[in-house]
């Protein structure tokens, strides 16, 4: 079917456009599979050999064509249980590998390195209190700094001021240590 110029494609979208198929090669080859197969079964049928000897030569194919398909078959099945012995024991050595490595790091982790003598409670204790400290909202104003031979009336307010931070911050940690 060669590409002709459609009026219903041209006015319909192309989803409506149901397209047609051309089977005929598809049909010829079937055919001709088909036609080749029973051609072979009857030239066998109808060869120049005595009925005996014909049936004894299909026989003889036959169970020769058993025999190796029963040989293939336990062949297939041999090689799936060597396939299958070795996948476990690659799974049993990466278990027991896995396992290894596994205590290792946790070993690593909780007695810590010896050139770096912080465990990981310790950092994990670290970390906590770093977000408490930063959750507090009682240490949110820096500490005041005072020149102490400052001499002006800010002084003593200042002075003041840095105290009571500083008694803030001693409640907070001391309130952080208690939990």
């Amino acid at each position: 079917m060669a590409n002709t110029y459609n009026r219903d494609l041209h006015t319909h979208t192309v989803k409506e456009y149901k397209v047609q198929n051309d089977t005929t090669a598809r049909d010829f080859s079937i055919g001709l599979t088909a036609g080749l197969v029973v051609g072979s079964f009857l030239g066998l049928l109808v060869a120049p050999k005595a009925g005996k000897d014909l049936q004894q030569d299909l026989s003889q194919k036959s169970e020769s064509l058993k025999a190796k398909s029963v040989d293939h078959y336990n062949k297939q099945i041999e090689n799936a249980q060597g396939f299958k012995e070795k996948s476990n024991a690659f799974a049993t050595k990466l278990t027991e590998k896995t396992a290894e490595l596994k205590e290792k790091a946790a070993q690593k982790l909780n007695n810590g390195d010896k050139d770096n003598h912080v465990t990981f409670n310790e950092l994990e204790r670290q970390k906590q209190a770093i977000k408490s400290e930063v959750n507090d909202d009682s240490l949110a104003q820096p500490i005041a700094i005072v020149d102490k031979e400052l001499d002006t009336p800010i002084k003593d307010e200042a002075l003041a001021e840095r105290e009571q931070t500083i008694k803030t911050a001693k409640d907070a940690d001391n309130k952080v240590r208690n939990k």
